[in-house]
């Protein structure tokens, strides 16, 4: 599945993230701050993709998105809600011209793309998930992470709107060694779906950190 190609000025782990700790749910145990700062705090701007199973429920085909950088916005004063703002701009892009992912992330102040994620197949059929760095100013092979999930909790508020948090620790690549998807906006597919139905592609905004 390829990702979204854009073009964006590049400057990547330029951002101090020292002070940058997830905001995690209480009570759970799937999601864990790490004791250490994280490399990168990105903004993923794409969608999530369903195909429609014999069933006639959606099942994940994997998700396309670019990435990037907001660990500069930490003392803005909108940081917290950055992906809500996001995501009504990249919701409400159903009218010509039509807005890309650049422009949405412009839109916040966050212009410098990192990345992208996207999916790769497996040998036995299944997919994982990759964030892809390789692409950036010192075109280093290894510079990306294939993630393994080790952890899966129902976003915390709209959980039937807004996909779930993750935690995945790096199966391959040296980018990061554990990846987190938090403050998830959108990316659900409807609840049932017609036998035979197109690939389904749902917007979606959310917040990655990588250590």
């Amino acid at each position: 599945m390829a990702p979204l190609i854009l073009s964006a000025p590049i400057n990547p782990g330029s951002c101090d993230t020292s002070k940058a700790v997830m905001d995690l749910p209480a009570g759970q145990t799937q999601l864990v701050n790490p004791s250490t700062p994280p490399a990168y705090v990105l903004l993923g701007v794409g969608v999530q993709n369903y195909t429609c199973s014999a069933s006639g429920t959606y099942t994940t085909a994997g998700a396309v998105a670019s990435l990037f950088d907001v660990s500069c916005l930490q003392n803005n004063a909108n940081y917290g809600t950055l992906q809500d703002r996001a995501f009504a701009f990249w919701n409400n892009s159903t009218s010509p011209p039509e807005v890309t992912p650049l422009n949405v992330a412009n839109d916040v102040g966050a212009p410098l793309m990192l990345g992208q994620h996207y999916f790769i197949a497996n040998p036995n059929g299944s997919l994982s998930p990759k964030w892809d760095f390789t692409a950036g100013p010192s075109k280093d092979p290894n510079a990306f992470v294939v993630g393994a999930k080790v952890g899966d909790i129902l976003a915390p508020t709209n959980s039937g709107t807004n996909v779930d948090w993750l935690s995945l620790n790096a199966a391959s690549g040296t980018l990061a060694n554990h990846i987190f998807r938090v403050d998830t906006v959108g990316g659900q597919p409807p609840s049932s779906c017609v036998v035979g139905s197109e690939l389904l592609s749902v917007k979606y905004v959310a917040r990655y950190y990588l250590y």
